[in-house]
C-alpha cells in the first residue's frame, strides 16, 4: 500500500517532537498502546471547564499549586515554571540537586515529587533561593505523588506509585502505611494523582493517564476500597487534542472563588482546572456508550442493532426507552423494563425490532430516553451514531487484507514483532498486503523515518512501537498477532474489487501508479485512495535493536500521506485512478530520523528494482478498509505527465470505443501502444500526422479483455500514459 508523502524539511521540526515511547516531549507510560485499546468511560456530570492556560515549553509534565501560583516541572530537565494563577508566566529556577521532576505535591508548606526512582523530595519553592528541605526513601518508584493530611493520625502522607504499579500510603519517614494493590485500582498509565476529601462519598484518589487507550482521561479511585468508582472523564472531549498525555494532578480551594478545584497539567500543553463540585454524577443520567453494527449489512435480512448503554447516575436504573432510526427516519422505540443497571456500570443490548437494511449507505442513530421514568438530566451523552452499507451478499469478491506495522530499527521489541509478522507472511503466500513506517523514536529512530509516516502515526494515534494494524484495525502489538488473525482477515468479504499496475521510468526514476477500482457497494464521501511506493527489502538502515534486514519498507506516499477522496461512488461503476511521482537526487543514507531525506532534492531508495506500489481504499472516517493490493511493475516508460497533453479521456471505464483528446503544440506523428496491468504489449496503432491543436482519437477495445490498460502515446518521440478500465 502506499503512503509517501512530499516533504519539507522545514516540517520536520514540529513533527520531530515526537520520540521516545511516544515523544522526547512526551512522557508515556512505556507498555502505553501494546494491547487492544477501548474508549475510556465518558464524563459523568458536567464537568464544567474552569480554566486553560497554556505552557509554553516541551517536556512540561509535573504541575502544583500552593493557591498563590502554579509550578510546572519538566520531566527531562532541571527546570521548574513559575505560572501565576490567572496564567501569566512568571519565572523560571531549578532547585540545587533535584532533576527531572514528574507529578507534583504541596502540604501548605512544602512542595514534594519523584524522578522515577525510590525517593521523595522535599522542597522550598517560594523562597528567593529554592531549597531541597530533605529526601523520603519510598519501597516503590515514584512517578505519581498526592499529599494525605488525614494519614497516620493527622501527621500526614503520601500515596505513591509508577505507571501501573501498586499505589502505596508512606508515612512523612518512608514507612508504608497502607497500599491498593495495581490489580484492585487497574489503571496502566498513571502519571499525576490528587487526593480528594472533599467530594461526598470519599476519600478518593483522582488519577490522569499518559498513555493508550486513555492518554488524558481521569480516573476516580475509591480509597477505601481501592477500585475506580466508574466516574471518569476524557480531557480531550473539552481540553486538549487527541494524542496529547496527562501530567500532573492537583485539588486547591478558591483558585476561582467559592469553588474546589480539581487541576492539573497536559503535557507541553496547558494547565487546566474543572470545577470539582461538577463532576458529582446526576440522579438520573443513561447514555448509549457502544454501538455493535457491522459496517457492511446484507440486503433484505434482519440486522440486529446491538450495543451497550452505561448508567451514569446515582440511581440504579429500572427501565428506559431505547431508540433508533434509519437515515433520519421514524424512531423504532422499544420500552426496556425488568433491568437493573447499578450507577456506573454498563448493560448489553439488543434492539427488540431488528432492521432489514436496503442497497447503499446508511446513518444509524441510537439514543436512550426516560431512565425510570424521569427526564435524562445530561442529554448530551443520550446519542451514538453509526454507519453501515447494504450489500448483496453474492457480489463479494476476495478480500487481500492491509497489514500496516509501526516500527523502528532502535526499537527492541520491534525485533519479535517484526519477526512474527515475516513469519505469518511467508505461511500465507498472496494472502496479505504489507506496509511498514519506520519511526523517530524510541531514541533518534530510524533512519527512514518519513513525515508521511508520522501522518499515518497521527492518523492512527499511534503512541508505542511495535504497533500492528490490520485493514484499520487490531490495533495491537505486531508480536500478538496470530494465524487466527489472518485467517479472520482473508476469510471476511470484500466488496470492492481492485487492480494497479506501477509503471516506472528506470532512468528518470518518475512513476506512473494506475489503479482500476470496481466497488460492489456504493462508497460514501468518505472514501480515500491511497498508494504507498515500498521498497520490499532494505538493509542499510541498521540502527540499535540488531535487525540487519526489514521488508516492505515505505519510501513515498502518492501524492501524500492523507491519500485521495475518490467517494462517493456508485455500487457497480468501475473507475480508474492514476497519480505520478518522480524521485529526484542521488541516494541518501540518513544518520537517523533527525535528518530524514528531503524528496525535493534527495531519496533513500537502496534498489529501484525492489520496489512495489501498494494501495488501498479506506474509509477515512471509519478507518474501515475497503480492499488493497499490490502493483504490477512495468520499466521503461518514460517520465512525461500525461495530463499535459492528454486532456480528456472518455468514457472510462469504456467497453467499446475509448476516445482521447491530445493537446498537439505543433504538427507531429503519434503512436500508441496498448499495455496490458502486466507489462505486456499488445495493440501498436499508428495515427499519423496529427496537427496543432486538440484532436480527437478514438480506438477500438471492443477485443479486449476487462482490466487495466496503460495508453501509451508517442507524440513526437515523447511517451505520454494514461490508464483505461476497460468493463
Amino acid at each position: 500500500m502506499r503512503k509517501f508523502t512530499l516533504t519539507l524539511v522545514f516540517l520536520f521540526v514540529s513533527a520531530m517532537i515526537f520520540a521516545q515511547t511516544y515523544s522526547p516531549a512526551n512522557e508515556a507510560a512505556p507498555a502505553s498502546a501494546t494491547n487492544n485499546s477501548t474508549k475510556a468511560s465518558s464524563a459523568k456530570g458536567n464537568w464544567t471547564v474552569q480554566f486553560t492556560y497554556p505552557v509554553f515549553t516541551t517536556g512540561t509534565a509535573g504541575c502544583e499549586t500552593d493557591g498563590v501560583n502554579f509550578y510546572v516541572a519538566r520531566w527531562n530537565t532541571d527546570s521548574i515554571f513559575k505560572y501565576s494563577l490567572t496564567g501569566t508566566y512568571i519565572s523560571k529556577f531549578s532547585v540545587p540537586g533535584v532533576s527531572g521532576l514528574r507529578d507534583l505535591a504541596y502540604d501548605g508548606h512544602y512542595f514534594y515529587g519523584g524522578k522515577a526512582t525510590n525517593l521523595i523530595y522535599k522542597m522550598k519553592f517560594d523562597t528567593t533561593v529554592p531549597s531541597l528541605i530533605g529526601q523520603i526513601t519510598t519501597p516503590v518508584v515514584v512517578r505519581n505523588i498526592c499529599y494525605n493530611p488525614a494519614a497516620n493520625s493527622g501527621a500526614g502522607g503520601f500515596w505513591v506509585g509508577n505507571w501501573a504499579t501498586d499505589l502505596v500510603l508512606v508515612s512523612r519517614t518512608g514507612s508504608t502505611l497502607a497500599t491498593i494493590p495495581a490489580a484492585t485500582h487497574g489503571l496502566l498509565s498513571t502519571y499525576g494523582t490528587a487526593y480528594d476529601n472533599v467530594t461526598p462519598g470519599g476519600p478518593y484518589i483522582w488519577a490522569i493517564s499518559a498513555g493508550s487507550p486513555a492518554n488524558t482521561t481521569i480516573f476516580q479511585i475509591s480509597v477505601a476500597t481501592g477500585m475506580q468508582t466508574g466516574l471518569s472523564h476524557d480531557v480531550t472531549t473539552d481540553i486538549t487534542a487527541a494524542g496529547n498525555l496527562g501530567g500532573g494532578l492537583w485539588i486547591q480551594p478558591n483558585i476561582v472563588a467559592g469553588t474546589v478545584t480539581l487541576g492539573g497539567l497536559i503535557q507541553n500543553d496547558v494547565i487546566f482546572g474543572y470545577d470539582l463540585a461538577s463532576v458529582i454524577p446526576d440522579t438520573f443520567d443513561i447514555s448509549v456508550s457502544s454501538l455493535n453494527i457491522p459496517n457492511l449489512v446484507p440486503i433484505g435480512q434482519n440486522v440486529n442493532i446491538q450495543g451497550s448503554v452505561e448508567n451514569n447516575g446515582l440511581s440504579t436504573i429500572t427501565a428506559f426507552h431505547l431508540n433508533y432510526s434509519i437515515d433520519g427516519g421514524a424512531a423504532v422505540t422499544q420500552n426496556v423494563t425488568g433491568v437493573s443497571i447499578p450507577s456506573y456500570t454498563s448493560y448489553s443490548f439488543t434492539h427488540s425490532t431488528a432492521w432489514m437494511p436496503t442497497s447503499g449507505f446508511h446513518n444509524i442513530k441510537v439514543w436512550t430516553s426516560s431512565p425510570n421514568g424521569h427526564a435524562d438530566q445530561n442529554m448530551s451523552n443520550d446519542t451514538l451514531a453509526s454507519s453501515a452499507t447494504g450489500y448483496n451478499p453474492s457480489s463479494s469478491v476476495q478480500r487481500m487484507p492491509l497489514y500496516e506495522t509501526f516500527t523502528s530499527s532502535t526499537c527492541a521489541p520491534c525485533v519479535a514483532g517484526n519477526i512474527n509478522m515475516q513469519g505469518l507472511y511467508a505461511n500465507n503466500p498472496n494472502k496479505y498486503v504489507a506496509i511498514k513506517y519506520q519511526m523517530s523514536w524510541p531514541g533518534n529512530g530510524d533512519p527512514y523515518y518519513t513525515l508521511e509516516g508520522y501522518d499515518r502515526r497521527v492518523y492512527y494515534n499511534v503512541s508505542s512501537v511495535p504497533h500492528q494494524f490490520i485493514d484499520g484495525g487490531y490495533d495491537g502489538n505486531s508480536s500478538s498477532v496470530l494465524q487466527s488473525d489472518f485467517d479472520a482477515a482473508y476469510s471476511n468479504p470484500a466488496f470492492v474489487d481492485m487492480s494497479a499496475s506501477l509503471v516506472m521510468d528506470t532512468v528518470t526514476h518518475h512513476f506512473t501508479v494506475g489503479v482500476y477500482i470496481d466497488p460492489k457497494i456504493d462508497l460514501p464521501a468518505s472514501a480515500r485512495l491511497f498508494v504507498g511506493i515500498v521498497e520490499k527489502h532494505t538493509s542499510n538502515n541498521v540502527g540499535t535493536n540488531g535487525e540487519t534486514d526489514f521488508y516492505w519498507v515505505m519510501k513515498k506516499m502518492m501524492p501524500d500521506g492523507n491519500g485521495k477522496v475518490i467517494g462517493p461512488k456508485t455500487a457497480g461503476t468501475g473507475f480508474a485512478e492514476y497519480t505520478n511521482y518522480k524521485f529526484n537526487g542521488n541516494y541518501r543514507l540518513p544518520a537517523n530520523a533527525l535528518s530524514p531525506i528531503n524528496n525535493a532534492t534527495e531519496n533513500s531508495v537502496e534498489e529501484f528494482s525492489d520496489v512495489i506500489a501498494v494501495c488501498w481504499i479506506q474509509n477515512y472516517s471509519t478507518k474501515e478498509v475497503y480492499q488493497s493490493c499490490y502493483s504490477s511493475v512495468t520499466l521503461g516508460i518514460a517520465d512525461q505527465h500525461p495530463e499535459d497533453i492528454i486532456s480528456a479521456t472518455y468514457p472510462n471505464p469504456a467497453s467499446d470505443i475509448v476516445n482521447f483528446n491530445i493537446k498537439m503544440s505543433k504538427n507531429e506523428k503519434v503512436a500508441l501502444n496498448i499495455v496490458t496491468a502486466s507489462g505486456q504489449k499488445i495493440k501498436d496503432i499508428d495515427f499519423g500526422i496529427q496537427n496543432t491543436g486538440v484532436q480527437k482519437l478514438s480506438v477500438d477495445i471492443s477485443t479486449l479483455e476487462s482490466g487495466v490498460y496503460f495508453f501509451k502515446f508517442n507524440v513526437g518521440g515523447a511517451y505520454f500514459m494514461k490508464p483505461v478500465m476497460i468493463k
